[in-house]
């Protein structure tokens, strides 16, 4: 037997115990523009945070309260996420993460370069949702098994008030479903889960493309499998309304970082704006 994270496997399983960190910055008022700032972003709080339980993984940019908008202008969105790898000169393929900067929350990979989109997807313009690819049209070598934990914290500027930064993301009285209420907060575990376990019914029993035939091409082709990635919307809206992430970054700050912002500069700028969100799953190898 082996040993996964103190649970006993049997020796050579395919499973792993994966930790997925989303750095999520909202963004005010108008799209950011640069397609340089953003990884500029993920490098200095990655370097910064390098080892810890905190390091992140991705960054998200999304438009303040509407965890789904687009943080981008389009046309930088289009320069991030559409590919052409075929150098034709037309992009054929948009892309869920570009070295670790999420294209949407709802298609977050359990790691860099773990799942991968086939196909176009049209990016939406600053505040309105990306077009999201169909369940069939991601594929991946890290498959969602089980959602352990979902936890969050919205980040303060340390330099200046370190008390401000608020781990109480999930306390009841930060509900974020007012329709529902107390009984909602700390279940984002179960809820992730729950939304990656629709996605695979939705596919199995699609009207086309499903799997209801014994002998579709759907199954054949093994479009049922996965999911490769997780909806963290649900997270993200607990996040921003129990955090104090409130005011959302100007996009002309984030453009004018390069690569001599250093973390603190970022930490100033950024405090109410910026928060993370932590997934701890079981994945299978595929």
């Amino acid at each position: 037997m082996g040993s996964l994270g103190g649970l006993d496997v049997a020796y050579g399983s395919n499973l792993q115990i994966v930790k997925t960190n989303v750095l999520c910055l909202a963004i005010a008022s108008t799209g950011v523009s640069s397609t340089t700032a953003p990884k500029h972003i993920l490098n200095a709080y990655k370097e910064g945070l390098k080892g810890s339980t905190i390091e992140p993984d991705f960054l998200y940019l999304y438009e303040i309260t509407d965890t789904d908008g687009s943080g981008y202008v389009e046309a930088t969105a289009d320069s991030l996420f559409d590919n052409d790898p075929a150098n034709t000169g037309t992009a054929t393929q948009t892309a869920l993460e570009n070295h670790g900067v999420l294209r949407d929350i709802r298609h977050t990979p359990l790691k860099t370069n773990s799942a991968f989109g086939v196909g176009l997807a049209a990016n939406g313009a600053e505040g309105e949702p990306h077009t999201l690819h169909s369940y069939a049209n991601i594929s991946g070598n890290l498959a969602l098994e089980s959602v352990l934990s979902v936890a969050a914290i919205g980040f303060a500027d340390d330099a200046t008030d370190s008390t401000a930064t608020t781990p109480g993301v999930f306390a009841d009285a930060n509900a974020a479903d007012p329709n529902v209420g107390d009984t909602t907060a700390g279940l984002f575990a179960q809820q992730t889960q729950g939304l990656a376990m629709k996605a695979v019914y939705d596919d199995a029993f699609a009207a086309t493309g499903g799997n209801l035939n014994a002998v579709t091409a759907a199954k054949a082709t093994g479009s049922n499998k996965g999911p490769y990635t997780m909806d963290l919307s649900l997270a993200l809206l607990q996040l921003e309304s129990g955090s104090g992430i409130a005011t959302g970054a100007a996009a002309g700050t984030i453009d004018a970082y390069d690569a001599d912002t250093t973390l603190g500069t970022m930490s100033t700028n950024l405090a109410s704006d910026i928060g993370m969100i932590s997934v701890t799953s079981i994945a299978k190898v595929c």
